[in-house]
C-alpha cells in the first residue's frame, strides 16, 4: 500500500493519537489532553484539529471577505480570542513565544486572501493547536515538536503521495531525539504542485490515519466525544447501544453511510495492516472505548442521513459512487433494490441536499442524466448484523403507520426515506425491532489445572443453555505461563492453542483486559497468592470476580477490605462458591437465610474432603501413615501431605464462612490444632516421612481415646457467634454416632447450620467436598447466577 518508516525489531510502541476540536475547546481541555497524552506509553505521536469552532470562524472571515466586507473587526475579534486560549492555557513565559507566532499568521490573512490562497488561510487553525499544545507538554516536562503535516504530507490528485510523503516525513524526524513527542497538524497537506490543501470535513481523522499508515503504528486512536460506536446516535436514541468491538467491514460501511464517528477516508489508510484502530472519548477516558478490529461478529446499526436527495439513473452510471463521494467528500449510498418494486437496470443513489447541485454538474460532466426528487428526505439506515435479520412484517406495519415513502432492502442493509425526521420515541422504537440489545459477557479463565480443565470442557454447554438470554464468550485463557487471548475463542481449542501461545507480562495481560469490551469476569482457579493480589487491578479493568482461590478471600483485612470497596464503587460482583465444600452451596445458603431476615448463631462442619476420606476410613487396622500413603496415591491429598494434615486449609474455608457472614475476623483469630505432632512440620516431607511414626502414634492414642468413649473421630471447624464476639476453631473432635457429623461418607463435606430458625433441629447441607467435576460445575453455578444478575438488570449497555 505505502511506502512505510520501518523500524527494526524489537523497537519501542508506536502510537497515534487524534484530538478533534471539542477535545481542544478551551484551555481546561488543552491541558486535559496533554495529561492524556503524558500517560500514553511508547512514543506518542498527536494529531490535532483546530480548537472548538475556529474553523468556522475562519470560513466566516473567508466568505465575508469573498463579498467585499471589511474583516478588520471579525479579524481584532478572533486575534483577542485566541491570544485569550494562550494566555489561559500556559504560563506567561511559555505563551509569549507561541502568542508573537500567532500575531505573526493573523497578519498574513489578508496577503494570504488577496492571493486567493484560502487554503492558508484554513490551516491557521490546526496550527494554532499543534503549537500551542506542544508548548503545553514541553512546559509540563514533556519535550514536545509541532509539526506542519504540510511539510510532509503530499497527495497525487485525492491520492496521497507514498513515496514524497514518506521521505518529508523522515527527513523533518532525522536526528530528533527518540523522547521527542510530536504534534502533527490533521486536515491540512499539500497537492503535487506544492499548493497547499485542506482534506475537508473530518480531514483530522484522515490525516492520523495516514501518519499512523506512514509510521507503521501500532495504533491509532480517534478521541472524540462519544465512550463508543454507537448502535444508533444516543443523542436521539436512548436504548442505543455502546459496542466496545466493531468489525472492520462494517466500520467501513458505516462510514460510507456517513455515519459521524467514522468517515470512509479515515479506515482507507489501515486496510491491510496490522495497525489497530480505536474510538476514544477524551471527555471520559476511563471508558476503554471501541476497537476496530477484522475479526469480530457483526452488529446492527441505525444510522440517520437527512436531508438527502433521492436520485436514479438508468443503465450504468456514469461514474462510481464511491468515486463521487470522494470528489464531493461526503456520502453517496447506493440503495437496495426498492421493497415490492419492479427489479429493473436502474440504481437509485441518496445523495446529501447540500451537495446536491455540486453531484449533478459532476454526473453531467461525465454524460450522466440524473433524476432526482424535488423534495428532500429523511434516511434510516438499517446496517444488519446477519443475512438473516430482515424486515419483520410487525416493523414494516409500524413504519406504514410512520408514512414511510420509499422502503429498500437487501441482505446487508434497510433503508426507509420519510417526509419528516422521526421523533425520538418513534426511533427507538424501531431501534427495539433492529437490534439486539441481549447482553454478553467476556469470560476470562485463569488457571488450567484439573479444575480449570473440567471447567473449560463444560463451558460450551453453558453456553448453549444460557444463549436465550445472554451471550456467553470466552475471551481469554491463562496460566503462569502463557496466554491464549481474543475475541470469541472457542473453548474446545484451548488445549492446543495455549500450548501454541506466547508468554505474557502482567502488564501485557491488563492492558488486553482493559481493553476488552464489557461486562466481563475473570474466573480465578488458580491456587496463586500472589493473582489473588492482583484482584483490584482486574476489577479496575472492569472485571467480575468469580473465584475458586481461597487466598484471595482471605486475604488479610487491609488486603480484602479494598477489595471489597472497589467492586461495591464499580457496582461489580465477586463470587467464591467453591472454595467452601466445592459444588454444596453453603454461601448460597448462608446468604439466603441472611436476606430472609434468619440470625445465624453457629457454623459447624468438616470442610476437608481428604482429612474427611482418611478419618472415614481410619478404623486402627492399619497405621494412618498406611491410608495417608493411600490417600496420596490415589490424589487426594497436596504433593506434600501436611499442607492437607497442618489444618490451614480448613481454617482459611471458616475464614470464608465468617467473612461471608460479615465478620471481620482475620486468619490468625482462629484456633488452630493440626492434625499431625510438631516434629513433622520442620524440613522437607521426606525428611518427616521417616518419622510417621510420631503421627501414627498420636492418631491411634486419639483413636482410642474416641473408642473407650463410644465415639467417632473427626477434624471439624467451628464458628459460633456470641455476644462478646465470634469465637472461631479447628480442630480434632470426639463426636457420638448420633451427631450430624459421625453421618459422613469418606471425602464428603458437611455444614451444620444453627440459628433462629433452625435451632432445635439444625440445617445440614452434605456432599462431595472435592474433586474437579464438581468443583467446575460450582464455578459454573457461581458463573450461571452472574449472567442471571446480568440479564436482570440490563447489562446490554457494555457489550
Amino acid at each position: 500500500m505505502s511506502q512505510q518508516l520501518t523500524a527494526a525489531a524489537g523497537r519501542p510502541v508506536v502510537e497515534v493519537h487524534k484530538f478533534g476540536g471539542s477535545s481542544l475547546a478551551n484551555a481546561a481541555r488543552f491541558q486535559a489532553v496533554a495529561g492524556l497524552v503524558q500517560q500514553q506509553q511508547g512514543l506518542p505521536w498527536v494529531v490535532v484539529s483546530a480548537p472548538g469552532d475556529t474553523t468556522d470562524t475562519l470560513l466566516a472571515l473567508v466568505a465575508s471577505a469573498e463579498q467585499g466586507c471589511d474583516i478588520g473587526p471579525a479579524l481584532t475579534q478572533l486575534s483577542e480570542k485566541l491570544q485569550q486560549l494562550i494566555a489561559a492555557t500556559l504560563s506567561q513565559q511559555a505563551a509569549a513565544p507561541v502568542q508573537a507566532t500567532l500575531h505573526g499568521w493573523l497578519s498574513q490573512i489578508p496577503q494570504w486572501l488577496a492571493a486567493q490562497q484560502v487554503n492558508d488561510v484554513l490551516a491557521l487553525g490546526e496550527l494554532l493547536s499543534a503549537t500551542l499544545l506542544a508548548a503545553l507538554l514541553t512546559d509540563s516536562g514533556q519535550p514536545a515538536v509541532a509539526l506542519d503535516a504540510r511539510d510532509f504530507l503530499t497527495f497525487n490528485g485525492d491520492e496521497p503521495d507514498w513515496q514524497r510523503s514518506t521521505t518529508g516525513l523522515s527527513a523533518l524526524t532525522a536526528g530528533r531525539q527518540p523522547a521527542v513527542c510530536y504534534v502533527v497538524t490533521g486536515f491540512i497537506g499539500r497537492n503535487e504542485t506544492g499548493a497547499g490543501i485542506t482534506l475537508g470535513r473530518n480531514g483530522s481523522d484522515y490525516s492520523a490515519t495516514l501518519l499512523a499508515a506512514l509510521l507503521a503504528a501500532d495504533s491509532v486512536s480517534i478521541w472524540t466525544d462519544v465512550t463508543a460506536i454507537f448502535s444508533a446516535d444516543p443523542r436521539k436514541c436512548s436504548n442505543a447501544v455502546p459496542y466496545r468491538q466493531v468489525n472492520s467491514r462494517q466500520a467501513c460501511q458505516l462510514a460510507a453511510l456517513g455515519n459521524p464517528v467514522l468517515h470512509a477516508r479515515t479506515l482507507a489508510p489501515l486496510a491491510g495492516s496490522s495497525t489497530r484502530l480505536r474510538v476514544r472519548s477524551a471527555l471520559q477516558p476511563e471508558y476503554a472505548g471501541c476497537d476496530v478490529v477484522p475479526e469480530v461478529a457483526a452488529r446492527s446499526f441505525l444510522t440517520s442521513l437527512h436531508p438527502v436527495r433521492l436520485v436514479s439513473q438508468t443503465g450504468q452510471p456514469a461514474i462510481h459512487a464511491d468515486t463521487l463521494a470522494r470528489q464531493l467528500r461526503s456520502s453517496v449510498v447506493v440503495l437496495p433494490h426498492r421493497h415490492g418494486g419492479d427489479d429493473d437496470t436502474s440504481q437509485r443513489w441518496l445523495i446529501p441536499a447540500a451537495v446536491w447541485p455540486a453531484a449533478a454538474g459532476l454526473l453531467q460532466q461525465q454524460g450522466g442524466h440524473p433524476l432526482a426528487d424535488t423534495s428532500d428526505y429523511y434516511a434510516l439506515v438499517w446496517l444488519k448484523a446477519s443475512n438473516q435479520q430482515q424486515v419483520s412484517p410487525a416493523l414494516l406495519q409500524y413504519l406504514q403507520q410512520l408514512q414511510v415513502q420509499h422502503l429498500y432492502e437487501n441482505d446487508q442493509l434497510a433503508v426507509w426515506l420519510f417526509k419528516q425526521e422521526l421523533a425520538v420515541a418513534e426511533l427507538n422504537q424501531i431501534h427495539q425491532h433492529c437490534v439486539e440489545t441481549k447482553p454478553r459477557l467476556q469470560v476470562l479463565v485463569a488457571g488450567t489445572g484439573n479444575v480449570g480443565a473440567a471447567f473449560l470442557q463444560m463451558l460450551p454447554l453453558q453456553q448453549q443453555a444460557l444463549a436465550s438470554g445472554i451471550d456467553l464468550q470466552l475471551a481469554g485463557v491463562f496460566n503462569s505461563r502463557h496466554a491464549w487471548l481474543g475475541p470469541e475463542l472457542q473453548p474446545a481449542a484451548w488445549h492446543s492453542e495455549l500450548a501454541a501461545a506466547d508468554s505474557y507480562t502482567e502488564a501485557e495481560l491488563l492492558a488486553y483486559v482493559s481493553q476488552l469490551a464489557g461486562p466481563k469476569v475473570l474466573v480465578d482457579i488458580t491456587p496463586s497468592l500472589q493473582f489473588a493480589s492482583q484482584y483490584r487491578q482486574f476489577i479496575a479493568a472492569g472485571c467480575h470476580i468469580i473465584s475458586a482461590n481461597k487466598q484471595g478471600v482471605t486475604l488479610p483485612l487491609a488486603q480484602y477490605n479494598p477489595i471489597r470497596a472497589d467492586l461495591a464503587a464499580n457496582q461489580l460482583s465477586w463470587r467464591s462458591n467453591t472454595t467452601v465444600g466445592a459444588g454444596i452451596p453453603v454461601q448460597q445458603v448462608l446468604q439466603s437465610l441472611l436476606q430472609s431476615g434468619d440470625n445465624i448463631k453457629r457454623i459447624s462442619g468438616v470442610f476437608s474432603g481428604t482429612l474427611s476420606w482418611l478419618l472415614c476410613k481410619f478404623d486402627g487396622s492399619v497405621p494412618f501413615s498406611s491410608l495417608l500413603a493411600q490417600a496420596s496415591e490415589l490424589g487426594f491429598t497436596e504433593p506434600d501431605p501436611r499442607d492437607d494434615l497442618s489444618g490451614i486449609d480448613v481454617q482459611r474455608k471458616l475464614l470464608v464462612l465468617a467473612r461471608e457472614l460479615g465478620l471481620s475476623l482475620e486468619l490468625e483469630q482462629i484456633s488452630l490444632q493440626p492434625l499431625l505432632p510438631e516434629q513433622l512440620t520442620a524440613g522437607n516431607w521426606t525428611a518427616a516421612w521417616q518419622q510417621r511414626e510420631l503421627l501414627d502414634s498420636m492418631l491411634a492414642d486419639a483413636l482410642a481415646q474416641a473408642k473407650a468413649a463410644g465415639k467417632l473421630l473427626r477434624y471439624a471447624a467451628s464458628l459460633t457467634l456470641t455476644a462478646s464476639g465470634p469465637q472461631a476453631e479447628v480442630k480434632l473432635l470426639q463426636v457420638a454416632p448420633e451427631q450430624p457429623l459421625a453421618a459422613l461418607a469418606p471425602c464428603d463435606n458437611i455444614f451444620v447450620i444453627e440459628s433462629q430458625w433452625y435451632s432445635d433441629n439444625p440445617l445440614v447441607l452434605k456432599g462431595p467436598g472435592a474433586g474437579k467435576q464438581v468443583t467446575a460445575g460450582g464455578i459454573h453455578a457461581d458463573l450461571a447466577q452472574l449472567c442471571q444478575q446480568l440479564i436482570l438488570t440490563g447489562a446490554s449497555h457494555h457489550v
